[in-house]
């Protein structure tokens, strides 16, 4: 199926018609992407796609289809003396690679990470997507548009954060959803709209519960006043916008202080530093500076009911939600009682301003067994968590964005992926023994490395697969590896004796 076409059927599911040409509705749907960067290749001038935002402007890039063009460069492991050779050497090895594509794909353009897609365009971090556009760490979907962390989807526009939508517009922070419009922290609903912080609700309005015919002739109503607006605008307004209406965007943010680091927190971060430094780290707030520096930022704030809520400031949209109206799970699940007064005569523009007046926005997500967990919005069945964005079956991390089944996870940006003891590590998986690794799969015992495959025991690898006791891309045989790898380390722990790392991956 042609991608416009997808578009033009996802809009008939949804809203019974048509809405025009996909590319007209690009800049709306763009605004759900997580953060990106896009660059020139220095090889070819080719626009590159990196599924990340911290790569510096001013380094080099290539296209995935270039790496062979880049060769080896020559050098003698004996030039490499002292921590300033081979901080030289590093920053002559440094290319960063994107519009990265794995597995069996099919018409995908403008992505990166992306595993076993087809008919996908303007994309990165998915798996297995069909028929789709303009989204973001998303798997396991089809005809989805302008949505980001969602998986297991299909006929979604306007979407961001949760799991399991089927035929949903304008809905974030819900699981297991479908045929609603317009709702915030639901679960477990069907055939709802305009609807905030329900569970296992159908036929619902303004979070109102209503008869289903009463209810199928008002949607019937409220969806082609949707679709006007978006064939007329090109796009709809959106829950900040609900959140501000007739407010100043001009609100002081009132923080809370962060919770006690816990004890096992503390006993983590030795082991970790010990496994991968070779020297324990006490105190793990001394080194809080360090390791937040490319997390995501969340901001604990006085929620309006009473209870502490979250702000997750790196999010598309949900960021720029009014605070005033931020509420903690509880809080916000206890407001769900107020509800509109709907009739024949309800309209789109009658629940917005219901909505602008009663709804409660939570940005938390708790679910399953979890234990010891603290200053982390979303944690699904997680244990010794301490200052995440997100954490599911994960164990003994702190201070980072995101630790999926993975534990003793430090530091790093966006997502540690069934991987062990990392430091500082960015969208990994199966990883163990890292620090400062980015955009690398079955990488361990590892530093400095990017885009990097199958390798055990390397130090500044970029763009490699299959190798074993590297430095800077070439194989140099263990007794080498390890005396780099001690003036490495040495250099690493006297700056950590400040608190801090003034290398990254990134740059040195």
């Amino acid at each position: 199926m042609d991608l416009n076409q997808a578009f033009k059927s996802t809009c008939k599911v949804l809203f019974g018609q048509e809405l025009g040409e996909l590319s007209e509705f690009e800049p709306y749907l763009k605004e759900m992407m997580l953060p990106f960067q896009t660059a020139k290749s220095y090889i070819s001038g080719k626009e590159v796609l990196l599924s990340s935002p911290l790569y510096p402007k001013d380094a080099k890039f290539i296209s995935q289809e270039e790496m062979e063009k880049v060769g080896p460069r020559q050098f003698n492991i004996n030039e490499i003396k002292d921590i300033d050779s081979l901080l030289e050497a590093a920053n002559e090895q440094r290319i960063f690679c994107g519009n990265k594509i794995f597995g069996k794909c099919d018409n995908v353009e403008k992505v990166d990470n992306c595993v076993d897609c087809s008919n996908l365009y303007y994309a990165h971090n998915t798996l297995r997507l069909r028929n789709s556009a303009y989204t973001t760490y998303q798997r396991e979907s089809e005809f989805i548009f302008g949505v980001s962390g969602f998986p297991n989807s299909k006929y979604v526009m306007r979407s961001l954060e949760g799991i399991g939508l089927t035929r949903c517009f304008e809905t974030y922070y819900a699981t297991n959803l479908s045929d609603c419009y317009f709702a915030f922290n639901c679960s477990g609903c069907s055939e709802c709209i305009f609807a905030f912080n329900l569970r296992s609700k159908r036929y619902a309005i303004g979070n109102l519960e209503l008869e289903k015919s009463g209810y199928l002739q008002l949607k019937e109503k409220l969806i082609g006043e949707m679709a006007e607006k978006l064939k007329k605008d090109k796009r709809l307004f959106s829950m900040p916008e609900i959140s501000f209406h007739g407010k100043t965007r001009e609100v002081e943010e009132k923080k809370i202080p962060e919770s006690p680091v816990p004890k096992k927190i503390e006993e983590a971060f030795e082991s970790t530093t010990k496994v991968i430094l070779g020297k324990e780290r006490k105190s793990i707030k001394k080194y809080k500076d360090w390791l937040k520096r490319r997390t995501f930022n969340i901001v604990k704030v006085a929620g309006k009911l009473g209870d502490p809520a979250y702000r997750v400031k790196s999010l598309p949209i949900v960021k720029d939600i009014n605070p005033e109206r931020l509420a903690s799970l509880k809080d916000a699940l206890e407001s769900s009682s107020y509800h509109a007064e709907v009739s024949s005569d309800t309209t789109l523009s009658s629940l917005f301003d219901w909505a602008a007046k009663n709804a409660y926005f939570s940005m938390e997500f708790i679910d399953g067994f979890h234990e010891n967990t603290f200053d982390t919005p979303s944690v699904f069945s997680s244990t010794n968590i301490y200052d995440l964005w997100d954490t599911t079956n994960a164990k003994n991390a702190a201070y980072s964005t995101a630790a999926v089944h993975s534990e003793y996870v430090f530091g790093g940006y966006l997502r540690v992926l069934h991987s062990q003891f990392c430091i500082n590590c960015y969208d990994v998986f199966n990883c163990k023994a890292c620090f400062e690794v980015d955009c690398s799969n079955y990488v361990y015992n590892s530093y400095f490395c990017h885009n990097c495959e199958n390798v055990d025991n390397g130090i500044f690898c970029f763009n490699v697969k299959s190798k074993r006791y590297a430095v800077l891309n070439e194989e140099v045989g263990r007794e080498e590896f390890m005396r780099i790898k001690k003036i490495l380390l040495e250099y690493l722990n006297k700056q950590l004796d400040s608190g801090s790392v003034r290398e990254d991956i990134f740059r040195t």
